[in-house]
């Protein structure tokens, strides 16, 4: 199995396992700065754990690229950004709105890695943004005087993402630092958590968890979403195109609306099922892309 395979297939799983994450946070009844605060936390225990054990060394006395704070600032707005566009304009439409980092991420590769999209590419982008337009178009739940302010905070995430995935495709190129993916999410949760905590001083939210159930869903959240999807992610994110990345993680938004069918009894309508199929053959087009070109 060639890189491009391993790759593609490490991003899918990651998707798969970040896929949860709006269910995990719909278990439970805590503001959405607190929410993303806690995954950052325990994510960041779990992988502090996990890099002692494999490297034997202290990782907070090793030195970090600057990509991996640029990482942090981008990845902890764009869960700030995200949360309050699901308020605004419903799960469905912020969650197209997100999804157009795809479109962000071929500019910004072109720029930092010279990497010039193929038609092929365009065309699976188009398709997957109609699949995912097919999907969530019919579920959108706007509440009207913040209709415009939702956009703007999806659009928002949308850059937040792009920006996240592109600082930590630079790390890769750059020999100088530590590529180690566990090592990279690691600060990226430190950092982020960090952020979260003084934006929750600033909103004058409390920190609190009111139920034993309220932890354990909250740990599952950093567990699963966090560390082993993102671990993935990052891991794949070393064999392929960062526009390949993006287009691989249009599947998370579909996983989470079976995730939503299946758990909270969504009602799917027939249109829906095209979007499916749609972003899922954009999938396989820009994978066997990616695979032409190694």
């Amino acid at each position: 199995m060639n890189n491009s395979i391993q790759g593609s297939l490490s991003i899918l799983l990651g998707a798969f396992l970040i896929s949860f994450s709006p269910v995990f946070v719909n278990l439970v009844d805590i503001e959405p700065t607190v929410s993303g605060f806690y995954r950052m936390l325990f994510g960041s225990i779990v992988l502090f754990i996990i890099y002692l054990i494999k490297n034997n060394e202290n990782p907070l006395r090793k030195n970090i690229s600057k990509f991996i704070v640029l990482g942090a600032i981008f990845f902890s707005l764009d869960l700030w950004f995200w949360h309050r566009s699901v308020i605004y304009v419903g799960p469905g439409l912020s969650t197209l709105l997100a999804n157009f980092q795809i479109l962000i991420l071929p500019f910004i590769a072109l720029v930092f890695f010279n990497q010039k999209t193929q038609i092929i590419q365009i065309f699976s982008i188009a398709l997957g943004l109609l699949g995912l337009f097919l999907i969530t178009g019919q579920s959108w739940d706007i509440t009207e005087n913040n209709y415009k302010l939702g956009i703007l905070f999806g659009l928002l995430t949308a850059v937040s993402y792009a920006g996240y995935i592109i600082s930590m495709k630079r790390i890769d190129h750059n020999s100088a630092v530590n590529s180690d993916p566990i090592f990279n999410l690691l600060f990226v949760s430190l950092i982020s958590a960090g952020l979260l905590f003084l934006f929750s001083i600033i909103e004058q939210v409390p920190l609190e968890i009111k139920s034993s159930s309220e932890l354990i869903w909250m740990i599952c959240y950093g567990l699963f979403s966090h560390v082993l999807g993102w671990f993935f992610i990052l891991r794949g994110l070393q064999k392929i195109s960062a526009v390949t990345v993006g287009i691989i993680l249009l599947t998370q938004p579909i996983l989470s609306y079976v995730w939503d069918v299946i758990i909270f009894k969504k009602i799917i309508l027939p249109i829906e099922y095209f979007g499916i199929v749609s972003v899922l053959l954009a999938m396989i087009i820009t994978i066997k892309s990616e695979n032409q070109k190694n």
